[in-house]
């Protein structure tokens, strides 16, 4: 399987190490982009994400200082390693760089045939700590799913239990006539205390697994929801095809909005929705995926299947409101287990699961979110410069309700 080529981006105003720099660089393997100044810089960085940036601490329109904070506040490239260079012999500047986010620096001149050397070695570590990153979120993500499942199956098993115990009861107190011969009353009388042994242990479980499930913590950051969707849906076409199904993508959004979530855990439900709408469609059906804003401001994510139709319990189970993993169902492990996920991490976002049958016997999951977890990305890198983790206030929700609803009234005059 072939790697995508390495991304740089070199942020320099001075156009001979510019562009030297990007002949070095692309020479070893890196797809370049350059910036001739700090707000080209702050523009490319905002827009796409690179694997490495190059930059130079005294740039116009905006230095080496306030491109590294803006690419560390938010964006694409929180991430990123940045390498800067400076021509300045000033301790306190590069200590300035440090302490902002740098990752680290060159002086000038520069060494020219150590320098791809340098970058490719602050490259690989970056490399290095993206997948450490990645591993950590994803145990951290595993470890609580499986607390809330190990809930919901410790809940599916106390029904049968319950029932055991129950019949047991009836036929050793003879309820409906005697019981013969009298050898099956001493059976009877164990199989009772047996169902009372494991009820009590499968209540322990549930227990461990409330104290356990009731740690799912949301890691939330304002991402572009084009980053949203490319992140929740990457890979799906290829999976789809060797299923011997077709995607048909319809997305209907305002392009500069930002939406504020845990992005693994919120891209998880996205990826069950799909994952459940691939695995039951038949083979040479047409999966439909739809990502739009409701008429009440809600954006909608859609997968609309023709496999078999999801049953009336699992409808009603899905209706009932609170991201509950512990609700009695009877699992049908083919449908019934992604669904259930994807309700709970939507629910720990304020928003919801819909299940239903279409007019045309398709079914469809819909995950919706309220317009208040979503703002102009333009807005929040100016007006209201919310940090990482910040509440949108009412007035933040109201001014994007009305963002939202004159985009939607311009698109049906249209």
């Amino acid at each position: 399987m072939c790697r995508a080529q390495k991304t740089c981006l070199i942020a320099d105003d001075d156009p001979v190490y510019r562009d030297v720099a990007a002949a070095a660089l692309e020479s070893a393997g890196y797809t370049v982009t350059v910036a001739n100044d700090g707000g080209e810089a702050m523009q490319a960085l905002a827009a796409q994400p690179f694997d490495i940036v190059v930059a130079d601490l005294t740039m116009p329109v905006a230095d080496g200082i306030q491109v590294i904070a803006a690419m560390r506040e938010r964006g694409p490239n929180v991430f990123t390693p940045i390498v800067v260079i400076t021509g300045l012999v000033d301790a306190e500047a590069v200590e300035r760089a440090f302490e902002t986010g740098a990752t680290s620096f060159l002086t000038k001149p520069l060494n020219w045939p150590l320098f791809t050397h340098h970058i490719d070695f602050v490259y690989r570590n970056g490399q290095t700590e993206k997948d450490l990153r990645e591993a950590h979120h994803a145990s951290a993500f595993l470890s609580d799913l499986k607390s809330q499942t190990m809930r919901s199956l410790a809940q599916d098993f106390m029904r049968p239990v319950k029932t055991i115990f129950g019949f047991s009861e009836l036929i050793r107190r003879e309820v409906y006539g005697p019981l013969l011969p009298a050898a099956y009353n001493d059976m009877i009388a164990d199989m009772g205390a047996a169902a009372q042994t494991l009820n009590a242990s499968l209540l322990k479980l549930m227990n461990l697994g409330a104290s356990l499930g009731d740690r799912l913590d949301l890691n939330e950051d304002w991402i572009p929801i084009t980053d949203f969707i490319e992140t929740a849906t990457a890979g799906f076409q290829n999976r789809a095809l060797r299923r011997g199904v077709s995607l048909q993508v319809s997305c209907a959004f305002p392009d500069d909005l930002a939406v504020k979530a845990d992005l693994t855990l919120l891209s998880q439900a996205l990826r069950s929705v799909v994952d459940n709408a691939i695995k039951m469609a038949p083979r040479g059906s047409v999966i439909e995926l739809n990502a739009e804003f409701g008429t009440k401001g809600e954006f909608c994510f859609s997968a609309t299947d023709f496999g078999p139709a999801i049953s009336a319990e699992l409808v009603a189970e899905i209706a009932r409101p609170g991201a509950d993993l512990t609700a009695p169902l009877e699992l049908n492990p083919t449908r019934d287990v992604g669904i259930k996920i994807a309700k709970a991490l939507a629910e720990l976002h304020q928003g919801r699961l819909n299940v239903r049958l279409d007019k045309t016997g398709g079914n469809v999951v819909e995950l919706a979110l309220p317009a208040s977890r979503f703002e102009s990305a333009a807005r929040l890198r100016t007006a209201t410069r919310l940090g990482r983790g910040a509440a949108l206030t009412p007035a933040h929700t109201a001014s994007l309700a009305a963002q939202i609803g004159e985009v939607l009234h311009q698109r049906s005059a249209d």
